[in-house]
């Protein structure tokens, strides 16, 4: 969740760093302006020995902070492998994940994973680990089916209202729900 942190923190600084671009000298954005709007306010500048120089100091001050984990820099590639990592997760729809229809088309209705370890929780319940990492519990007796092993092949679908189903090796689905 700390990479989460810092791309919400590149999210709450933009649109902080635009006053620079007609100015003499590079940009001096105030203390805590968006790194990369100071490199895109450098673009403004006519003059091309001055330009150079304000991209310059820009891509400085934002290598600096990537280096400082004030900013992270993801692909579209990236951006749906964490969503897949954060399957089974409630949380609010954020702009710096796409937004809108993009996000909403490119979130999985369902994944397939492979079991690292299964525990029995009592009442034929499990919490089961996947080979990502992810933590699942069932939800319901699962008594009428094989239980979950590690090596296990399980089916995560999203159903109504919040409802999550797993499928243990192809079996009936079971009520779960993600808690970790």
């Amino acid at each position: 969740m700390r990479g989460l942190s810092a791309v919400l923190a590149i999210a709450a600084m933009a649109g902080l760093c635009h006053e620079a671009a007609s100015a003499q000298a590079p940009p001096q954005p105030a203390s805590g302006a968006n790194p990369l709007n100071a490199v895109v306010a450098c673009r403004e500048i006519g003059d091309a020995a001055r330009r150079l120089a304000c991209y310059d100091e820009a891509a400085t001050r934002l290598t600096q902070a990537v280096g400082r984990n004030e900013v992270v820099v993801l692909d579209r590639e990236e951006i749906r492998q964490t969503r897949r990592s954060l399957f089974g997760f409630h949380l609010p729809r954020l702009p710096i994940f796409g937004g809108g229809a993009r996000e909403v088309a490119e979130t999985p209705d369902e994944i397939t994973a492979t079991v690292a370890a299964a525990s029995n929780i009592g009442y034929d319940k499990y919490r089961i680990r996947l080979e990502d990492g992810a933590v699942w519990q069932t939800t319901e007796s699962s008594a009428s089916i094989t239980p979950p092993h590690t090596g296990s092949s399980v089916v995560i679908r999203r159903g109504a209202m919040g409802n999550y189903f797993m499928r243990i090796d192809g079996q009936r689905g079971l009520r779960a729900m993600r808690t970790g």
